[in-house]
């Protein structure tokens, strides 16, 4: 499971957030493991039922403005009740005035307390957006990712299969490198596998024979993106002649991972075959399906419905190719 130090989100969010930490005695250490940050509310009363205290902790107007309602004694009554828990920080937005309660407890604590120049909905929006992110289930891929007809596709194969070849065509094409060699995946919305390349090593490619090049040197700052949804998977392996390749495309088959399916096409390599064509053309295709048309299937109705009228022999797609 995945753990942001408190010291993470400053150094990383800090600017854009307009974080500003005004506690002493602080430890920047401190974990924060849940996603979505928390409204106090209630828990400022003294009912803590339904409290979250490990998540970031939002003190907006409404927390401020109840807390200066109450008399000194009750207010330090309660927020010692409050900081009680293990609370990793406390954010409060609009750059409200703190009562000396509030941080004196969380100096004694050491819980990091900032202050924002946003809004507490603004706020929450743009930490949820960021901790979703930092939360994201992730894996990494050997394998080339490249943005082809705007279908993210990530081509897979063995060594000596031409991979970065392929991929080196398609950029002569026209299409754009995401990551080579090595791409990472992170699953966002618990539906979509975004694949991006290691900073240190993005927009580069290792090709034999050539060694090392940088894609967005040669091709120019349009030949290179630095994320893209992975809409499909080619793999491409040595051709084998006792093997059966799909020759209809009625049966889909998929690439699982992260628990997400994307379509899968397993291309046999051999000399004569123009791979980046087939690879731009599965993608071509692939556009298609997502509009709905299916070409294999349209034919395949239309030769089924001809059998029906007798025009043809009964047998379909395996008949006629």
């Amino acid at each position: 499971m995945a753990v942001i130090k408190v010291g993470d989100i400053l150094n990383e969010k800090g600017k854009e957030l307009g974080l500003h930490l005004i506690s002493s005695n602080t430890d920047l250490n401190r974990k924060v493991k849940f996603l979505g940050p928390h409204r106090p509310g209630l828990a400022l009363s003294g009912y803590f039922d339904h409290f979250l205290p490990d998540r970031i902790q939002v003190f907006g107007e409404t927390e401020i403005s109840y807390l200066s309602k109450l008399s000194k004694n009750e207010r330090a009554r309660r927020l010692k009740g409050y900081f009680k828990f293990n609370i990793p920080c406390v954010i409060v937005c609009r750059n409200l005035r703190l009562p000396q309660e509030l941080l004196g407890q969380a100096s004694e604590r050491k819980v990091p307390v900032m202050r924002s120049r946003l809004s507490s909905s603004s706020l929450m929006n743009k930490l949820s957006i960021y901790l979703e992110d930092r939360f994201a289930p992730e894996l990494s891929l050997h394998g080339t990712l490249l943005d082809v007809y705007v279908v993210g596709v990530l081509i897979m194969g063995g060594s000596g299969t031409g991979q970065s070849e392929c991929a080196l065509e398609l950029l002569a094409r026209g299409h754009l490198l995401v990551a080579d060699d090595v791409v990472d995946i992170k699953l966002k919305a618990g539906k979509i596998l975004m694949g991006s390349g290691a900073e240190l090593i993005r927009h580069y490619m290792e090709i034999r024979g050539l060694g090392i090049i940088n894609v967005k040197e040669i091709f120019g700052a349009g030949a290179v993106r630095n994320r893209k949804r992975i809409g499909m998977v080619v793999t491409l392996e040595r051709w084998n002649p006792k093997k059966e390749y799909e020759r209809l495309g009625l049966e889909e088959k998929t690439y699982k991972t992260l628990g997400i399916e994307v379509p899968h096409l397993i291309i046999p390599v051999r000399p004569g075959r123009n791979i980046p064509v087939l690879v731009e053309v599965a993608c071509l295709n692939q556009r298609l399906k997502r509009m709905g048309f299916y070409p294999a299937k349209e034919l395949n109705r239309k030769l089924i419905e001809s059998m029906r009228k007798g025009s043809i022999k009964e047998g379909g797609l395996d008949e006629v190719f």
